[in-house]
């Protein structure tokens, strides 16, 4: 945990009897993502060991005043000389009062930090006693909490324009901001910010997003994030233009030669079923084998026709140039 006290603000209010309160905290406070940061807060009043006395402690977030509360304690009295604190709001149960009001001390802690808790913190001390007004001072300004983390790689991806143009994608988030470098292939490294490797600020908050245009290498290719609070690295497979090129180039012909061979086997299939006369044919397109017993009863039928044909005599033969023609047929 880390404190930096650049400027102590105490403003005190007099109540009706003379007596005032008077609250300080440091300018800036500064953490580390995932650890616990102490915001300091300390107080004066010359009566914080009175029993009759309740000490509130609140803390703020944002905005004076009206910012939003994300912790509100009570110390009173438990018993004689004994005290205890009453836990009033503790947002996500992130918060400890790490101080002791009785001794002046209003000082939280924050456990787990994280980029999204960089703000402004107003420590406020209302010190109540039945029967009498309240005393009460809040922090303006209050303590300005700066939560650093090292890199983190949050996404890497490759972006197509066309067939020959790749942009190499690393999304980072990081505080402070980090830097990029590019390591391709044959472990050369690109340099940062460059005019191929520009560097730019994220979607989100606390992200950059650097790029590697037109990676003329198929391999590996490495995104380094670093920043003073660390380094990551990520790679990314990256196939190359001719690599891809001749990959599709391969299964284009598998696709061809696989639909060739399955016509050639249809073909071969259709032949053989054919030869063995396992094909039918309808009655129009049917024919008999000249070599079949079947084709030599039926040529025998029709010559045996054509005899008798031959052989019949009609009742009235025809006359050619007078004469009767007679038409006779061995026996």
């Amino acid at each position: 945990m880390k404190a930096v006290f650049l400027l102590l603000l105490s403003v005190p209010i007099l109540g009706s009897d003379g007596v005032s309160v008077s609250v300080e905290v440091p300018g800036n406070v500064s953490g580390t993502v995932g650890h616990s940061v102490l915001l300091p807060c300390t107080f004066t009043f010359p009566y914080t060991s009175y029993t009759t006395f309740e000490i509130s402690v609140i803390w703020k977030v944002k905005m004076f005043y009206k910012g939003p509360v994300l912790f509100n304690s009570t110390n009173r009295v438990r018993s004689q000389e004994a005290f205890e604190n009453v836990i009033h709001t503790n947002v996500n149960d992130r918060y400890r009062l790490a101080g002791d009001p009785r001794e002046s001390n209003a000082s939280l802690e924050l456990r787990n930090a994280t980029l999204e808790d960089n703000s402004q913190y107003f420590c406020r001390v209302e010190i109540k006693r039945k029967g009498l007004p309240p005393y009460m001072q809040e922090t303006n300004p209050g303590v300005t909490l700066k939560i650093t983390g090292p890199p983190t790689v949050l996404n890497m991806s490759i972006q197509a324009i066309n067939d020959t143009q790749f942009t190499l994608v690393c999304l980072v988030r990081g505080e402070p901001p980090p830097n990029i470098v590019w390591i391709d292939p044959q472990n050369n490294s690109f340099p940062v910010n460059g005019s191929n490797t520009p560097v730019r600020r994220g979607p989100g908050k606390y992200q950059v997003v650097g790029e590697l245009h037109g990676p003329k290498l198929g391999g590996n290719y490495t995104c380094k994030a670093t920043n003073n609070q660390g380094n990551i690295t990520h790679i990314i497979y990256f196939t190359g233009f001719s690599e891809g090129r001749v990959l599709l180039k391969v299964i284009i012909g598998v696709l061809i030669g696989s639909l060739l061979s399955i016509i050639l086997i249809v073909i071969a299939l259709v032949m053989w079923r054919r030869k063995s006369g396992s094909i039918t044919f309808n009655r129009e397109t049917k024919r008999h084998k000249p070599e079949s017993t079947r084709f030599h009863e039926v040529k025998e039928i029709k010559e045996r026709s054509i005899e008798e044909m031959t052989c019949a005599v009609p009742e009235s033969p025809p006359e050619v140039n007078n004469e009767r023609l007679f038409i006779g047929c061995d026996e």
